[in-house]
């Protein structure tokens, strides 16, 4: 493993020479299209690094509390990844069953997605998360 630069680092790197070298002095509209979407996905990557592993360890607690799985998480990220995208599926498949369809179920697993979806905006849209928590979107 290097020490310096970190990968987050590095992304950084990245996103701010796009940001502030490149894309001021493109004229072509669909190269700045294209550099603007890559930037904007060197952000997500940045924010991915910085929050990954904190969001897995929240999605399992939580999934692992409505499913009423062991609540010992992995301690490797890879491992905690695919037990989270296992324990997602096994939730998709008691939705299906109609497991979640009684009141009380069904405010819990409210609950649950939307925290879910709030993370992933955290990470993929962070600015429309806050313009739906402000109440313009």
């Amino acid at each position: 493993m290097n020490d310096r630069p970190t990968m987050g680092e590095l992304v950084v790197a990245a996103k701010l020479y796009l940001e502030h070298e490149l894309i001021p002095t493109l004229t072509d509209a669909r190269l700045r299209f294209q550099t603007l979407v890559a930037a904007n996905v060197l952000a997500i990557v940045e924010r991915e690094l910085e929050h990954e592993e904190d969001h897995l360890l929240d999605e399992w607690q939580s999934l692992s509390e409505i499913l009423a799985l062991p609540n010992q998480a992995p301690g490797r990220i890879e491992a905690l990844r695919e037990i989270v995208r296992q324990a997602n599926r096994q939730l998709c498949e008691q939705i299906r069953a109609g497991k979640f369809d009684g009141p009380a179920r069904f405010r819990t697993l409210s609950a649950l997605v939307r925290r879910q979806v709030e993370r992933k905006l955290e990470i993929a849209n962070p600015r429309y998360l806050a313009a739906t928590h402000s109440g313009q979107k």
